[in-house]
């Protein structure tokens, strides 16, 4: 009984050697896959936080500007401690799995992960090709999550803070458009920490988009002068210092928003919903001293809302703030950094249109200039990832071929 001699050595005798290449372009075909379905993913929760972001600036807008509860501190305190209900699902499920465990080792086992216990099998090795996934350095635990929640906490509290108190001082569109000057402190930090790629397109786009907001800031200026001062006697000063509130605002978010990529790199490392989950308590049991050291100081007064109107503000913008920054969080681990800052300039329409409705104040035509270049300004930078996703994908692509040829 002969046996069939192999066509060549490499059919059997260096099997390993063969199938390697093939197998890591597969998964770098999936990663391209992979990193383009997440960018797309980004940009659809982007426009959801958008959407809640304005509304939710109307809204605050609306009890702020006329002193009927221009209580920022309580505002922003309930607004971050609501994010405590982001833990009851894995308290819960947590819980579950506790009861129904027999003994502690069960227990252990659930929270180490069941692929230590096994011998070494496809889902072991699936398991392992996961860990080692790009951006990927493993998934944080329960403590590392708690004490990344401990160390952001505040940082966003000071940044929902000021984008609130802002909005005593001055218009939507005001703080809106200054909000979103963000995108060149997150661009100038991205580079700094290298976790953004450096272009000239991307500066292009960042100066192109604070070119359209210094366009729409200066005409916003005097027409609100006019007309939120004569209304509600709010003086140049008041108007300067409210939107001084919100650039503080918009550097905070940049830090944060840069910060946190850094220390978490990719989305799967954390779960977002504990992550907020522990933001929300830390708030709840840290900060509600606040409370009463500004009422002590005669800063602001503690006062519940007096009436179901306010309540009804209050309880809505707390429930936008629950869902949007979830998704904003999400969105920019999804996307980067930059494309976040920048996709968030697109604010400024929706915010002028709403104005516009709600208030019948028309902007003038530069309005939408400076609008308009926002717009071309964000296009150009989703445009420039991509292109260096490419790139990246490409020279991906060359070590692979060039360790195969190696190989062979």
């Amino acid at each position: 009984m002969t046996s069939r001699e192999p066509s060549s050595p490499n059919e059997s005798d260096t099997p390993l050697l063969n199938n390697e290449p093939a197998i890591s372009i597969r998964r770098m075909k999936q990663v391209h896959i992979d990193r383009s379905t997440r960018k797309k993913l980004g940009i659809l929760l982007l426009s959801v936080v958008i959407v809640l972001w304005v509304s939710s600036s109307f809204l605050t807008y609306a009890i702020f500007s006329d002193d009927s509860y221009t209580k920022p501190y309580f505002v922003t305190y309930l607004n971050t401690s609501v994010f405590c209900f982001y833990l009851m699902p894995w308290a819960s499920r947590k819980a579950l799995v506790r009861w129904r465990s027999n003994d502690a080792e069960g227990w252990a086992e659930d929270a180490v992960g069941r692929c230590e216990y096994r011998p070494v099998t496809q889902d072991c090795e699936q398991s392992e090709d996961a860990a080692n996934a790009p951006g990927r350095v493993g998934k944080l635990g329960i403590r590392e999550t708690m004490r990344l929640s401990a160390e952001f906490c505040l940082m966003w509290f000071i940044a929902n803070y000021f984008q609130s108190y802002c909005l005593k001082w001055t218009s939507v569109a005001s703080s809106t458009i200054l909000s979103c000057t963000s995108s060149i402190f997150t661009l100038t930090l991205s580079a700094l920490l290298r976790i953004e790629r450096f272009s000239w397109t991307k500066l292009f786009s960042v100066f192109l988009s604070i070119a359209g907001i210094s366009l729409i800031s200066s005409i916003d200026f005097d027409s609100h002068k006019e007309s939120v001062a004569g209304k509600y006697d709010k003086t140049p000063a008041e108007i300067m210092l409210g939107d001084g509130m919100a650039l503080f605002g918009a550097f905070s978010y940049g830090v944060y928003t840069t910060l946190l990529k850094v220390r978490v790199g990719h989305e799967s490392r954390v779960s977002m919903q504990m992550f907020f989950g522990f933001v929300g308590l830390f708030n709840l049991l840290g900060l509600w001293p606040g409370l009463f050291l500004l009422h002590a100081m005669g800063v602001e007064k503690f006062q519940l809302p007096p009436d179901n109107r306010v309540w009804w503000i209050v309880a809505i913008n707390a429930l936008i703030t629950l869902v949007s920054d979830y998704c904003w969080a999400y969105a920019m681990l999804l996307t980067t950094p930059l494309i976040v800052t920048v996709g968030l300039s697109l604010t400024i329409p929706l915010a002028l249109l709403g104005q516009m409705l709600l208030h019948q104040n028309s902007p003038k035509f530069l309005y939408w200039v400076g609008a308009a270049l926002v717009l071309v300004a964000f296009l150009f930078i989703n445009n420039e990832s991509e292109t260096l996703d490419a790139v990246i994908e490409n020279e991906a692509a060359g070590e692979f071929a060039v360790e195969h040829d190696r190989i062979d």
